[in-house]
């Protein structure tokens, strides 16, 4: 008996020291100097939340939670650890941390509607910035406010669709920030596949559910307030050179799109759960993300993504929505959305009827009219001049992308396309540097200088006027070029 209990007081002794290894291995500490930026607790509900949130009391609770949250997670793996709130915050703050976090929406630094000084009349717009050009610091950026940094900066981090909700999934799982310095242990449930995942190109061939990783423990799509993640385009993201896709997760915007992603110095973590509501792998993965992004710190953007350039995935996107199959899922999915918001407008008018006071979300859904499309709705983006030619020959739409997919090239910054007949003439795509390479031959050779200048001058920045100008000029940056759709289709060379 004394034999026994003496195994089991050494048993325990064993599991209490280990226990202490290993508690004292998670608690291990960076070094790195981290800034967090979040939401000031004594901040009231903004004006979105206060007019369309049916969960008030809930969102305020979370909101005066959340900054709190995030510093004793913080605190955990990191020695050092300031926390400023967004109406505080400078962004020469950052030169002194290692890891800029933005967890709130930022000042405005410049930009908006321009008004007439005289009559007060909105009479255009400016982007806004929300971090100069200078801005180098390394950053992660959690959910919407992501998304009004990136587009100020024409980062490839944009505002595709404020849906995201509490699972990853098609994570690049050889990344560093599911391996370092914490092995992120990764487990997957099966979840049904919603919004328009099935009716995009990309997923087309999808089944009913994938495999998933829940990063939050709650989601918006509960229903009980909480907050919306946010994803980006995922066309055209990863892009080799100085961005790169990382994740998607559960939206209404399909499999491509980008749930956490980097581009320069900027990485994109659009799940908004707090600590308090991530899952322990999320928690991990999330303390990698900030060790991944500190070697960024001083880095360069490269590329860019002009807001209202149309890339070429999205012209395959629009190829497949015009064709026979791609229509029918369309429309079906539309029905299915019309469906749904004739069953919640019954419901409204009955509470209504009732005597019961509805939400101003509530009201403005009653007075949303009743869908009903038809095959002509997916050509609703085409220019005039295409309808007339082809009216309701789908087909003949269809063909029209599939012949000049190699020779679209961007014009202006409304998401209108062209197709370069130049390239056409001459059987080379625009994406392919060779074009530069006849064109300037083409010039040399006494040939046509005219159409030369032309395609030149469309793909490059430079604006040379002689032959010998763009030779040298090619010659000299030829292994440098990069073909960049969000440049506005342009050649431009790398560092």
């Amino acid at each position: 008996m004394r034999h026994l209990i003496f195994i089991s007081l050494l048993l325990a002794v064993v599991f209490w020291v280990s226990s202490c290894v290993v508690q004292e291995k998670e608690v291990e500490k960076s070094d790195l100097n981290i800034l967090y930026v979040g939401v000031n607790p004594e901040k009231g509900l903004s004006k979105r939340d206060s007019m369309y949130s049916q969960y008030k009391e809930r969102v305020l609770e979370l909101q005066q939670k959340r900054s709190a949250d995030f510093e004793t997670l913080l605190k955990q793996y990191f020695n050092t650890v300031k926390v400023v709130y967004s109406e505080d915050f400078k962004e020469q703050m950052s030169a002194e941390y290692d890891v800029t976090i933005i967890d709130d929406y930022l000042p405005v630094l410049s930009g908006g509607y321009i008004k007439n000084p005289e009559t007060g009349e909105i009479t255009g717009y400016e982007t806004r910035k929300y971090l100069s050009e200078e801005y180098d610091a390394a950053t992660l950026m959690i959910g919407e406010p992501s998304a009004f940094t990136g587009e100020g900066r024409q980062l490839k981090i944009d505002h595709l669709c404020l849906c995201l909700d509490a699972h990853a999934h098609s994570m690049k799982l050889e990344h560093p920030i599911f391996n370092e310095p914490f092995k992120v242990d990764i487990s997957y449930e099966d979840v049904k596949l919603t919004g328009n995942y099935h009716v995009r190109y990309g997923g087309r061939n999808l089944k009913e559910t994938m495999p998933m990783w829940r990063i939050q423990t709650e989601g918006y799509r509960d229903e009980k307030g909480f907050p919306v993640g946010l994803v980006s385009a995922g066309y055209g993201f990863d892009n080799g050179m100085d961005a790169e896709w990382i994740s998607s997760g559960t939206c209404d915007k399909g499999i491509e799109a980008t749930a956490i992603g980097r581009h320069a110095n900027f990485l994109h973590w659009g799940f908004v759960a707090a600590p308090e509501y991530m899952t322990e792998s999320a928690k991990m993965a999330f303390v990698n993300a900030i060790h991944y992004i500190a070697p960024f710190k001083g880095a360069k953007q490269i590329t860019r993504k002009i807001k209202g350039t149309m890339l070429r995935p999205y012209i395959r996107e629009q190829q497949w929505t015009l064709s026979d199959e791609g229509s029918s899922r369309w429309l079906a999915y539309i029905e299915e959305g019309a469906k749904k918001q004739r069953e919640q407008k019954k419901k409204f008018q009955a509470k209504k009827d009732a005597g019961e006071t509805l939400t101003e979300m509530e009201e403005m859904m009653l007075q949303m009219p009743d869908r009903k499309e038809t095959r002509a709705w997916t050509i609703r983006h085409e220019p005039q001049e295409r309808k007339d030619k082809f009216g309701e020959d789908w087909a003949g739409y269809e063909n029209y992308y599939k012949q000049n997919m190699d020779y679209f090239y961007a014009i202006g910054n409304r998401y209108n396309v062209a197709v370069d007949e130049d390239a056409k003439a001459l059987g080379i795509a625009n994406s392919d540097i060779k074009i530069l390479d006849k064109a300037v031959e083409m010039w040399q050779k006494k040939g046509d200088a005219e159409m030369a200048q032309r395609i030149l001058t469309r793909y490059t920045r430079e604006s040379f006027t002689t032959a010998d100008e763009w030779s040298t000029w090619l010659k000299k940056h030829h292994s440098k070029l990069y073909f960049s759709e969000g440049d506005g289709y342009k050649y431009i060379v790398l560092p």
